[in-house]
């Protein structure tokens, strides 16, 4: 009984010793986190609080650190802690350690103390000698007392008024100024990983799986600090750009009811929104949606109240128009993605009676006469009509309204069970597709021929319901608010004829590369090539454009020469991420499709893409980050007007032609042969060059051309996840 005793309360002595380590491990991820914003200007360094300093408080916080750490490497070497040290913490630690040590030591001696350059030859003997300490101690101690000096050395030098706010340094080796309210924030973030570290080695005992867990936690800090960054360099820009680009947005209460509402009903159906059915980090994650929700859900509400006693919301420049009308491109965007998710849904399902065979039928004949004539608006981009109606509409109000009266009768059966409906009516989700196809082609209708289309409570129109002047008008006109148009849709056309060109190409010649090339000297001379390639300024891909691509089409810059140069400049590195991606596919997967009979293309075109398919996406959303803020490409290969007057109409200037001589069909577009503004080149115009425009102008051009940038990886990223998911079914 006495072993068990003594056995239980050793157990629970070491239960507190990991509650403390963790403690520590808080704190430091606190004082990072604190020392982060002081660094980027979110918190500042020189306030103060209650009567103290800023400082004095992070000078504090980085004392206590340094006195825990040492309490914790002392309790487990003689505080009786159960822990499984390692007889050292390793050479990396010591040298760590003597590096931090020998340059504490020369600042020290040379700047306080005033040696100059003897104390540097004092320093090195200190920081050998920490190092050596360190080795040759137990990992316990090694690993927190060397730390908790440091910690407590920069703690009472901030404490101490050694280093403020308005100090500066002046280093001898380079000409700069370096204020304290840089040296406290870094020195304070240097000190938290040691503590950090530290801590997260002693909450799992030292030894193998205690130095994981300290390596984890650098790992994760340090990503941390790179998303600071990230964040960081967004808000810069949205708090410069942001007033500028809402100036005179108007937006229809419609139409943002109808996009918010469906990311409400696409946040519940997809995202985990239940806490309580949740653990660990799926728990934040879990309430972080749900606040998002009930935010979503409130805004909807708020968008009914205004639409419902009609007056408008109006702030900081927005206006928010108490009308239930519906813009044809909004409608047409959230039509289409509840159509992609309803019928993939219901996919499977199959009419079982011949009623049903003959419904299911009529179905896809209305649904086809829809797109059929859908299709036939948008290639003569006019409205089709017959004897003086409009065809789309008269069929979008007829299938729409036959389908409406069939879903509620249907419904209603459902519920109460009774035969109201006739035998063979196809279920309820087959009536809703119908419901969908029709909204859908009434809102393409709308935007392709700019008619109105009124349905009952629902009014789709053409434009009206999004007044963006920033983003919607053109950049130089007589009375108008300057935008951004032509730039963005510039920049959305170069990019997408760029990927269109570099991705098939890419992923045909890594599969040859990966599935039928050997090892051979021309595979070696195709890898350096492509890492080459990669590797090229970018103004070197334009002068290639400009000397080589300009003269061969028409002699004039283009957008089809800036899509050529930027789809050069993707092809590498969609190359070299697809054959990785292909190679990383495991070759059980080719083997059991050979067993199987199939063919080694059936193989490569079912198997093997499919499965690499995340990996190719992932080398375009990385090209696209870069080719889509290059400037000096177009620099030399687009060459448009700075403040352009109309956009390109690269979709409204194709043209078919049927001849008797091949290829029989001939499709042109001259207004890809013509010069164009994008983003990056009329950023550069506006902020480095000063041609016109204000400094304005510029951050909302800046901020436009991230939403762009960001949108692009949206997509990409939506695509990945969607053939990830695929490939795991």
């Amino acid at each position: 009984m006495s072993g068990a005793h003594e056995f239980r309360l050793v157990n629970d002595r070491s239960t507190t010793y990991e509650q403390f380590a963790q403690s520590i491990v808080a704190g430091a991820l606190a004082a990072f986190v604190l020392a982060a914003g002081a660094l980027f200007g979110w918190v500042s360094i020189d306030g103060s609080v209650g009567g103290f300093s800023v400082a004095s408080y992070v000078g504090g916080v980085v004392f206590a650190l340094g006195i825990a750490t040492g309490a914790i490497g002392a309790l487990s070497r003689w505080g009786g802690i159960r822990t499984t040290p390692d007889r050292s913490p390793g050479l990396g630690v010591g040298l760590i350690q003597t590096g931090l040590w020998m340059t504490t030591a020369g600042l020290f001696a040379s700047k306080t103390i005033g040696l100059g350059r003897i104390g540097w030859l004092v320093a090195v003997p200190i920081g050998l000698f920490v190092g050596y300490l360190t080795i040759g101690t137990r990992e316990d101690i090694g690993a927190t007392f060397p730390a908790a000096a440091f910690l407590c050395l920069v703690g009472i030098v901030v404490l101490s008024g050694m280093i403020t706010p308005t100090w500066t340094w002046e280093p001898d080796a380079f000409d700069a100024i370096v204020p304290g309210t840089v040296v406290i924030p870094l020195l304070t973030m240097f000190a938290s990983l040691l503590a950090g570290w530290a801590g997260a080695s002693a909450s799992n005992r030292f030894g193998t799986r205690g130095r994981q867990n300290g390596a984890f936690l650098l790992i994760s800090l340090f990503v941390l600090l790179v998303l600071s960054v990230l964040v960081y360099l967004f808000v810069f820009v949205f708090e410069r750009g942001i007033m500028v680009v809402l100036e005179n947005l108007a937006i229809g209460g419609g139409s943002i009811l109808l996009l918010t509402g469906t990311a409400l009903v696409l946040g519940v159906k997809s995202a985990n929104i239940r806490p309580t059915l949740a653990d660990g980090t799926d728990k934040i994650v879990a309430f972080v949606n749900l606040a998002v929700m009930i935010l979503l859900g409130l805004i909807c509400a708020g968008l009914i109240y205004t639409i419902g006693v009609g007056e408008p919301i109006s702030g900081y420049s927005v206006t928010i128009e108490p009308t239930a009308v519906v813009g044809g491109v909004p409608g047409l965007i959230v039509g289409t993605i509840f159509l992609t998710i309803h019928r993939r849904a219901y996919a499977d399902w199959q009419p079982e009676t011949d009623l049903e065979r003959r419904f299911d039928a009529s179905v896809r004949l209305a649904i086809g006469a829809l797109i059929g004539t859908a299709l036939v608006e948008v290639i003569t981009q006019s409205e089709l009509a017959f004897a003086g109606i409009a065809v789309v509409p008269t069929l979008v109000i007829l299938v729409g309204g036959v389908g409406l009266g069939l879903f509620v009768l249907r419904g209603l059966a459902d519920q109460t069970e009774s035969n109201i409906v006739p035998a063979g009516i196809p279920p309820l989700f087959r009536l809703g597709d119908v419901l969908l196809w029709a909204f859908v082609i009434g809102c393409l209708h709308v935007a392709v021929t700019g008619y109105p289309l009124g349905v009952g409570p629902i009014d789709v129109i053409t434009s009206g319901t999004i007044d963006w002047p920033f983003v919607m008008n053109p950049s130089q006109g007589l009375g108008i608010q300057k935008g951004v148009m032509p730039a963005m849709l510039g920049t959305v056309w170069i990019v997408l004829g760029a990927v269109t060109f570099a991705v098939p190409l890419a992923v045909g010649a890594a599969v040859f590369l990966t599935e039928y090339a050997t090892d051979s000297l021309f595979t070696s001379a195709v890898d350096v090539a492509t890492n080459g390639l990669w590797s090229t300024p970018s103004i070197v891909f334009g002068l290639f454009g400009l000397a080589f691509l300009v003269p061969r089409f028409g002699g004039n810059t283009s957008i089809f020469a800036a899509q050529l140069v930027l789809g050069f400049m993707l092809l590498p590195l969609v190359l070299i991420t697809s054959r990785e991606a292909m190679k990383s596919v495991p070759d059980e997967y080719r083997d059991a499709s050979a067993a199987l009979g199939v063919s080694k293309w059936e193989t490569i075109k079912s198997v093997v893409i499919p499965a690499a398919m995340p990996g190719v996406v992932t080398g375009a959303i990385l090209g696209v980050g870069r080719i889509a803020g290059e400037t000096a490409p177009l620099l030399l290969v687009l060459k448009g007007p700075n403040f352009p007057t109309s956009s390109p109409g690269i979709f409204s200037s194709f043209t078919f032609t049927v001849g008797l001589e091949p290829p029989f069909v001939h499709v042109s577009n001259p207004a890809l042969l013509e010069r164009a503004s994008a983003l990056p080149y009329q950023l550069y115009a506006v902020i480095k060059a000063g041609v016109g425009g204000s400094e304005a102008f510029g951050w909302g051009t800046t901020l436009v051309l991230l939403g762009v940038v960001l949108s692009f990886f949206g997509m990409g990223i939506a695509t990945r996840r969607y053939f990830r998911k695929k490939l795991h079914q």
